[in-house]
């Protein structure tokens, strides 16, 4: 299974602070997936171009990625890897649409929560903090497991420049980690995210640096 998502973006030009990327107005219907009230993109986002992982994305007239140990094969196979700011294009308020497509958005911290309620978390567990919550949610998340999601272990790219955690390359600790577009309120230096852990059944909810390089699923607005 290939779990990238890539639509056509000019690189041309200046994008602004705030200024959705250029991209196609649409994206077909067979890229969505509806799971109860929400609609979400089946697969990864991979739109960009390749950085390394010891270059800051930066803000400028390029949609800049990360993939896996340098490898755009990586990228084609499990979605590129953006660090908070440059998957936000630059702006900081929640329920932007960032570099995700027309007609789609950054997923809040509430709408992971939403998504997991639909596959069965209680609102108590959706809300704990800083730890893994629900039973078998991420099982339904993951690639087969029957929601649509199709989510697969794409690691992630760590703040020394190197990459983590990536499935299928014989590693023992193996797991995925989502941006969403809220900042942490104590501490607006992190931001709240989602990872599935191969090891595990369950979702962590979790504060981190938005230095880090994660993987992106956009949500229809």
């Amino acid at each position: 299974t290939k779990n990238n998502l890539t639509f056509t973006v000019s690189q041309s030009g200046t994008i602004a602070a705030g200024t959705p990327a250029p991209a196609e107005p649409t994206l077909p219907e067979s890229d969505w997936i509806t799971i109860g009230t929400q609609r979400w993109a089946r697969k990864n986002l991979n739109v960009g171009t390749m950085i390394t992982g010891l270059t800051t994305q930066a803000n400028n007239a390029t949609i800049e990625k990360y993939c896996y140990n340098n490898d755009e094969a990586n990228c084609s196979a499990y979605g590129g890897l953006y660090q908070w700011n440059e998957a936000m294009n630059w702006t900081t308020t929640e329920g932007s649409r960032g570099i995700c497509p027309s007609g789609s958005r950054i997923p809040s911290d509430n709408d992971w929560k939403v998504l997991e309620m639909q596959l069965g978390m209680t609102q108590s567990e959706a809300d704990a903090e800083q730890r893994f919550r629900g039973t078998d949610q991420a099982i339904q998340l993951r690639d087969g497991g029957g929601s649509g999601m199709n989510v697969l272990l794409a690691g992630n790219a760590n703040l020394f420049g190197a990459f983590d955690h990536l499935d299928n390359i014989g590693l023992t600790y193996v797991d995925t980690w989502y941006w969403s577009s809220s900042e942490y309120t104590t501490n607006t230096t992190n931001v709240w995210t989602r990872s599935l852990d191969k090891s595990r059944t369950d979702v962590l909810r979790a504060v981190y640096e938005k230095a880090y390089g994660f993987s992106v699923r956009c949500l229809g607005s």
